[in-house]
């Protein structure tokens, strides 16, 4: 379980370098690696998205725009407030407000109300720190398939304490542990489900490639290519698991499936994660089938 720990963890930190490459630049100017970024914004079609999502890149085009806006206005406020009128301000106030309007319209993400299923984006929906019960079914291309839960039972003076069950291939295992709030995680290094839990927690990732840690969009896109060859990370549908409403984010080397992960956004946890090998052969797969929030 260790390597199967090791595995999915190689797995995920080569998505992570994909994306800082893009995202960061350090491909540099390199005339042999070139990366491209699409993001479908609010041209793409809304119907199709979990109601916590949102036009990322229009909303960042939008405060752009009314951060010009704004420092030409305020210019004048301080003109007229010498003159003792206060008009421009309250130009600066509605300009801002108009950007904030094009910003909601476009995906209604700041808007605060979740629809769907989805959570707020403050809110991450995997927390072993709050009590709850998280059952995934899980598979294994070296054990077969099986099932593990986490139960958070309690929450006080700091510490958090959560019980996990673990069965597949003929093993079972069943163990508590306590921890404080906010890493309890760190207690199940040595459990066999480690590995899985590893998995859940960055399946997210990758996905900061496409939005550029904005809200997702589907057809969002994300290509590198390189002497070693190329990567292609895509936003291309939504799905739901348990109650849990998210993107699909595939990601591709060399043209063959290397992960597919469900995800809310952009570093979230994944109710769904599975992971392949080189030839698209399923290596992991990690699914939510149950999900309590006590």
């Amino acid at each position: 379980m260790r390597r199967h720990a090791a595995s999915t963890i190689l797995v995920c930190l080569v998505v992570v370098l994909a994306g800082c490459t893009g995202l960061g630049g350090l491909g540099g100017s390199g005339g042999d690696e070139t990366s491209t970024a699409s993001n479908a914004g609010s041209g793409g079609d809304g119907g199709s998205e979990p109601a916590a999502s949102g036009g990322g890149n229009a909303t960042a085009a939008d405060a752009g725009s009314s951060g010009g806006s704004a420092s030409g206005s305020s210019d004048d406020a301080d003109t007229a407030a010498a003159s003792g009128g206060s008009d421009s301000s309250d130009s600066s106030d509605s300009s801002d407000s108009s950007a904030g309007g094009e910003s909601d319209s476009s995906g209604g993400a700041e808007s605060g109300s979740s629809n769907d299923g989805a959570l707020d984006a403050e809110e991450e929906w995997f927390n072993l720190s709050k009590p709850g019960r998280y059952v995934f079914e899980i598979e294994s291309a070296e054990e077969g398939t099986g099932r593990m839960a986490f139960e958070v039972t309690n929450v006080e003076d700091g510490q958090s304490t959560v019980t996990t069950n673990y069965e597949i291939g003929g093993d079972s295992a069943e163990s508590t542990v306590t921890g404080p709030v906010g890493e309890v995680e760190s207690q199940l290094v040595m459990s066999p489900i480690y590995g899985y839990l590893i998995a859940i927690q960055l399946g997210g990732i990758g996905a900061g490639a496409v939005g550029g840690g904005q809200d997702l969009t589907v057809g969002d896109q994300f290509s590198q290519q390189s002497a070693e060859g190329s990567t292609k990370i895509e936003v291309t549908g939504t799905d739901s698991y348990a109650g849990i409403d998210c993107y699909v984010v595939e990601t591709r080397i060399n043209g063959t499936l290397n992960q597919e992960v469900c995800t809310q956004q952009a570093f979230s946890s994944a109710p769904y994660v599975a992971i392949y090998d080189e030839n698209g052969t399923l290596s992991q797969r990690v699914e939510l089938v149950e999900y309590e929030r006590n």
